[in-house]
């Protein structure tokens, strides 16, 4: 069978003979060069197996092009060049061809036509433009227009514009649908036209009766190429706000100096409303408060107005002005304080908690505020009979254009306690009603306190002739305590002193006592006794403390470099204790004594105590088991010994998550070099490989690793930086980020060159991050940053508030930055270090006339009760390490402090490090304290040559940076006030 023949009559086959016979094609396809596609056809009303099926390809601007016939189980004919690439398969009523490798010229549109086998095509499905391109596919921005702002409210059609741009190709889909379903008609649409971002544009018009539009018809405008994924926006008639005002009660200003006039504004939509405020006719600033969409899905939104209680009560007119552009609503609404003649108001007050405690008596007071006090007459009564005794009443005052009455009952606080009601009731008149206001005691149970005395740093002791004890008494109500102090049971009256008493949170009350004694005392071992009672709970407690030496012991679990690389494991029992001669260390697995493997090391001074060190070295192999490890240390034979556990827990590696990122055009601009980005995250352990191409080349230099940083979710990140020619960047060379991580198998290469590649995704993502705690310490500033991810961030706009309050100062943005197929915008805040600290709150808030109510993030500094200073101790690395390894691991041991955040860093004589170093993770201790470290590890030469090596700690509970240093010649690590060695690049933070 040829081909020739059919070439004659397509054209005049191409509309077909209609009846029940369908053969239904996908509209289009979009794919890249090299990619292969699959074109389906599915037929009914026959038997697909019956005929032959055809296949016809028809390039834009040119004829039809006959490319293959095929029937299941029979010959199949091909047109020259076609046999060999394209295949075909048919199942069920569906067939298909499938075309690899495509090239440019596959660009056409492709017919399927059922074969009669008698050189004529009877029925053609509609076929599909299939599109191939170097450029990938991007979503379209779909936008509708509003048509109620330029209406006439008498005109009889209704007229909207759907604008669908930035997408890629050009053969997208774009339909009208309303409540009903799809519209086919009053549609006008404009072609696509590409700009010169190589993107596509194009735009329709819908007209629709003005009846549809008025009854709250919804229509919708929606664009894609796959129907499972296209871009939607929708439009509704706009609702007309309803504004009403909110004004403070007499009651609500008496004994005030401001209040708050308010407008509350619901049952609008969209949500664009603006507001604004006067006092007279001068414009006031006032507060608006975000919108909210009700369950109806309208919105409603207040906004206040402070002013002061003078003012209104003079009758000063304040205005709120409400306008709603697309419903064109605009409404101004005037509040003004007015009183009646005659009109009262009463006030009742309870007696004060100190008067009942401590006076055993209990005042009530009743005010009324009025504007004739000769006509008012107050009565009390209790148990609906009038009460006289202990009655006074208070000579009138004028309070602006009121005046006020004042009636006092003074009863027992016996009376008070028993649950009576009392009732004041007052009245203007004979004629008038009388106001009654109604008080009676609420039991509220006596709450006794949690009692902490808490021991002088150790520190403080070394470096200062005093010490200072801190007994924390928290959670008592009422507030009334005695707090006592004693040394060895008698009593001490100087150098004590009490912090403020502070309400909590609970209704509770706490404070702070403080001793202040001689080093010298503490050292020797006085004991030192807080008493504190609180008798209307009948509470009284003794704390006491004294300077007991005590043994303390660290355990430490290898380190994963050590088991990954080397396969050994090395665990480290460190014992801190007063007496090292009476020290026995030992090991135990699985309850039997180890000895092989184990080293200790020679005691050393460590300030007043001393440290002894004990290792365990095994296999790699051994430490996974799983097996536990037991460390025992024993001081004398009489005490009981002290154990740390430790196990290998099986954590299976993670693989990381990699983004490229790369620098956005205008901050390249005049620069004669670009930075690429390769951020990789969530991996464990910390081992990872990454190289750097241009063009499939590899490269080594400019290329540079940041610091590996622990997650909280206990896995690592990095990022990595390749610095490249602005030249090479802007003529398109491919670069590419390679990373292997052997532990997971895992391994990816991201590619990125100078060209955008979108795709339009629904969702917004807004983080904030907390400022790092070595910015504050180091700087005395605190970075707050906001991060917006989103697929189009253009024309996003990013703002900051303190307490409320827009904040410009100390911002900024960046962005937005191509990150892969999404767009990211960083906003930075820098702010001192103390506002932080002082708890203000801090709001990012993200608008974009695209999202329906503003994005919104906030965050604060967590406030903690108690602060407790840092232990630092400083441990030397191994003989056995360096003989064996050379190299020398020095390991950093800062326990017992709060709260959890520190700072910590390494030095090399004066030099601050910026690697080798590993810090841990903070871990609670067991004792409301926290406890952290850091390893460094350098070549046994540097630690053989002298160099003085120093651990900084840096900690909220302290003024200055502390930290330990040691040598190889220096037995004893010292303990020094940062701020009077460290140079200008390295501040204190006194």
């Amino acid at each position: 069978m040829g081909f020739a023949p059919y070439l004659c009559v397509l054209l005049l086959c191409l509309t077909g003979v209609w009846s029940a016979v369908v053969l239904t094609q996908p509209k289009s396809d979009v794919k890249k060069l090299g990619d292969s596609v699959s074109l389906s056809c599915t037929v009914s009303g026959y038997n697909i197996n019956s005929y032959y099926m055809s296949w016809v390809k028809q390039v834009p601007g040119k004829g039809l092009e006959w490319l293959l016939a095929y029937r299941q189980g029979d010959s199949t004919y091909y047109a020259p060049g076609v046999q060999g690439r394209i295949t075909f398969s048919t199942q069920s009523s569906t067939t298909s061809i499938e075309i690899p490798n495509l090239r440019a010229d596959d660009t056409a549109i492709y017919y399927c036509a059922r074969d009669t086998h008698s050189d004529y095509l009877d029925y053609w499905g509609s076929g599909t433009f299939l599109e191939v391109t170097s450029v990938a596919q991007s979503a379209p921005s779909v936008y509708i227009t509003n048509p109620s702002c330029g209406m006439d409210r008498d005109q009889d059609e209704i007229s909207f514009f759907c604008l669908v741009k930035d997408f890629h190709p050009k053969s997208i889909t774009q339909i009208w649908s309303s409540n009903n379903g799809v519209i086919t008609t009053g549609i006008q649409t404009y072609a696509a036209v590409q700009g010169n971002d190589k993107n596509y544009m194009m735009s329709s018009v819908l007209k629709v009766s003005a009846s549809d539009w008025n009854a709250n018809t919804v229509y919708h405008c929606k664009a894609g190429y796959k129907s499972s994924e296209m871009v939607e926006r929708q439009i509704t008639k706009p609702k007309v706000p309803i504004v009403t005002t909110l004004v403070p009660s007499a009651e609500s200003v008496y004994n005030q100096t401001t209040t708050v006039l308010g407008c509350m504004i619901s049952g609008f939509d969209p949500d664009s409303i603006k507001v604004s405020w006067k006092k007279g006719q001068e414009d006031k600033m006032g507060v608006v408060l975000p919108s909210q969409q009700s369950t109806d899905t309208t919105f409603e939104r207040v906004t206040y107005l402070t002013v002061p209680v003078a003012e209104w009560k003079k009758g000063v007119e304040y205005t709120c002005e409400v306008s709603h552009t697309p419903s064109r609503f605009n409404k101004r609404i005037s509040m003004r304080y007015t009183r009646n003649e005659g009109e009262i108001s009463v006030f009742i007050q309870s007696p004060l908690m100190e008067e009942v405690w401590i006076n055993k008596t209990a005042t009530l007071v009743c005010t009324v505020v009025c504007s004739n006090p000769s006509q008012v007459r107050i009565t009390w009564n209790m148990n609906g009979q009038e009460r006289s005794k202990g009655v006074s009443t208070q000579q009138q005052r004028e309070e602006g254009t009121q005046y006020i009455v004042t009636s006092r009952l003074r009863t027992t606080a016996e009376e008070w306690d028993s649950g009576v009601e009392f009732v004041c009731s007052a009245q203007s008149g004979s004629s008038s009603s009388p106001i009654s206001k109604r008080v009676k005691s609420v039991k509220v149970e006596p709450k006794s306190p949690k009692v902490r005395l808490l021991l002088p740093p150790a520190q403080e002791i070394k470096n200062q002739s005093t010490a200072t004890l801190e007994c924390v008494i928290t959670g008592f109500y009422p507030e009334l305590l005695h707090v006592s102090w004693q040394k060895d049971g008698a009593p001490i009256s100087n150098n004590t002193h009490a912090g403020l008493t502070a309400l909590e949170q609970a209704g509770t009350f706490n404070v702070r006592h403080y001793l202040t004694v001689s080093a010298e005392e503490w050292r020797t071992g006085s004991a030192f006794s807080c008493t504190v009672s609180h008798p209307l709970s009948n509470f009284v407690i003794s704390k006491e403390v004294k300077n007991v030496p005590e043994m303390s012991v660290f355990i430490q679990n290898p380190s994963v470099e050590e088991v990954w690389i080397n396969k050994t494991a090395t665990l480290v029992c460190a014992v801190v204790c007063s007496d090292p001669s009476q020290v026995r260390i030992t090991w135990n697995m699985n309850g039997q004594e180890r000895s092989k493997g184990v080293s200790t090391q020679r005691q050393r001074e460590e300030g007043t105590q001393h440290i002894v060190t004990s290792r365990l070295r095994t296999t790699a192999e051994e430490w996974d088991s799983g097996v536990e490890f037991v460390c025992s240390a024993q001081s004398g034979s009489s005490s009981s010994p002290i154990s740390k556990r430790a196990k290998s827990v099986k954590v299976e590696p993670k693989s990381p998550k990699v983004r490229l990122l790369f620098q956005p055009t205008e901050e390249i601009k005049g620069k004669s070099t670009a930075t690429l980005e390769c951020v990789i995250t969530g991996f464990y352990p910390d081992l990872i490989n990454v190289t750097w191409e241009k063009d499939g080349a590899l490269i080594s230099s400019k290329a540079h690793a940041g610091l590996t940083a622990l997650e909280q979710a206990g896995t690592f990140c990095v990022r990595h930086y390749l610095t490249v020619s602005a030249e090479d960047w802007r003529k398109g060379s491919i670069f590419t980020c390679a990373v292997s991580h052997p532990p997971s198998n895992f391994n990816t290469s991201e590619t990125v060159k100078n060209f955008q590649d979108e795709c339009l995704d629904t969702g917004i993502s807004v983080t904030l991050r907390k400022p790092p705690f070595e910015e504050i310490w180091r700087n005395r500033t605190a970075t707050i940053l906001c991060e917006v991810l989103h697929s189009d961030l253009e024309g996003v706009r990013v703002t900051w508030q303190a307490d409320g309050i827009k904040r410009e100062d100390g911002v900024k943005t960046q962005g937005p930055k191509r990150n892969g197929d999404k767009d990211m915008i960083f906003s930075r805040l820098t702010v001192p270090a103390a506002e932080w600290e002082s708890g203000v709150e801090y709001l990012c808030l993200v608008e974009d006339k695209s999202l329906p109510t503003p994005e919104k993030r906030s965050i604060r500094k967590a406030q903690v009760d108690i602060k407790t200073h840092p232990q630092v101790y400083l441990l030397p690395p191994s003989q056995e390490e360096m003989e064996k390894d050379h190299t020398a691991t020095l390991v950093c041991l800062v326990t017992g402090f709060s709260p959890a955040e520190i700072y910590l860093a390494w030095k090399a004589n004066d030099t601050l490090l910026k690697s080798g170093f590993v810090n841990q993770p903070v871990t609670e201790d067991g004792r409301s304290g926290w406890n952290s470290g850091s390893r460094l590890t350098v070549s046994a030469d540097e630690w053989n040559s002298g160099t003085t090596y120093s651990c900084v700690v840096g900690h909220e509970s302290v003024t200055t940076n502390l930290f330990r240093s040691i040598n190889k010649s220096h037995s004893k690590p010292t303990l020094v006030n940062v701020s009077l060695v460290l140079t200008d690049g390295f501040k204190s933070c006194s």
